[in-house]
C-alpha cells in the first residue's frame, strides 16, 4: 500500500493560488499539534511570500519588466512551498494526519497535482454595496471549507486579469477604496481552502461609488 506523500512541486499553481496557498500553509503549519516546530519550518516560506506580497502591494500597474520580477518572486515562492513538502515528506514518512494539517496537498499516485482540482464548493457568491463615501463594501457568502478570500477589482473591466487590484483576507466582508464619486468598480471573488490550486472566480459585478 502507498504511503501517504505530499506534493513537493508547486510550479503549477494558478498565478492567483501561489500567495493565498503560501499564507495558508504558514499558518496551518505553525499552528498544527501533529507537527514540532512548525513556525521554523516555514520561515523561508514566509520570507518568499512575503517579498512577494510586498511587491504586490508596491505596484498596482506594473511594468513588463515589473512583471517579470513579480514572476521570479512567485516562483520563488512556489519552490518554498515544495522544500516544505519535501521536508515534512521526510520528517513524517506516511503519517496522514500530520502531512494534511500542514495545509499542503497529498500527492496523487503519479506524484501529481491531478487529485488537488478545485471543489466546486469553493465558488462564492457576494454582494456589493454602498460603504463610506468613496468606499463599497463586498459582502461575502462562503461556503462551507473556505478560509481564504480573494477579490480581484478593477476601475476597468476590460484590464487583463493581472492588471486587476488583488484584496485577500478572512472574514465575510471587505471593504474596498477609496474612488472618486462616480466611479464605477469592478469586483470578482474567489473562496479559497487548504486544498485550491486554482481559484474559482465568481460572476464579475459592478457598482457606481457613491
Amino acid at each position: 500500500m502507498r504511503k501517504s506523500k505530499l506534493i513537493e512541486d508547486y510550479k503549477d499553481l494558478a498565478y492567483d493560488a501561489v500567495a493565498p496557498f503560501a499564507h495558508a500553509a504558514i499558518r496551518q503549519t505553525t499552528a498544527s499539534p501533529f507537527l514540532t516546530k512548525g513556525a521554523d519550518l516555514v520561515k523561508n516560506l514566509a520570507a518568499a511570500v512575503a517579498a512577494l506580497d510586498a511587491d504586490v502591494a508596491a505596484t498596482d500597474h506594473p511594468t513588463p519588466a515589473q512583471t517579470a520580477q513579480r514572476d521570479l518572486l512567485r516562483a520563488a515562492t512556489a519552490t518554498e512551498l515544495g522544500r516544505l513538502g519535501k521536508r515534512l515528506n521526510l520528517d513524517y514518512p506516511g503519517d496522514e494526519p500530520a502531512l494534511l494539517s500542514s495545509g499542503l496537498t497529498l500527492a496523487s499516485a503519479t506524484g501529481t497535482l491531478a487529485s488537488v482540482a478545485p471543489a466546486p464548493a469553493s465558488v462564492m457568491d457576494f454582494d456589493l454595496v454602498d460603504s463610506a463615501a468613496g468606499y463599497l463594501l463586498v459582502k461575502l457568502r462562503r461556503p462551507a471549507g473556505v478560509t481564504q478570500n480573494l477579490i480581484r477589482y478593477s476601475l476597468d473591466g476590460k484590464l487583463p486579469e493581472d492588471n486587476w487590484l488583488v484584496a485577500v483576507g478572512g472574514g465575510r466582508e471587505r471593504a474596498l477604496g477609496p474612488f472618486e464619486s462616480g466611479a464605477k468598480v469592478f469586483v470578482k471573488a474567489a473562496g479559497l481552502t487548504g486544498s485550491t490550486t486554482e481559484p474559482q472566480y465568481s460572476a464579475v459585478k459592478s457598482r457606481i461609488v457613491q
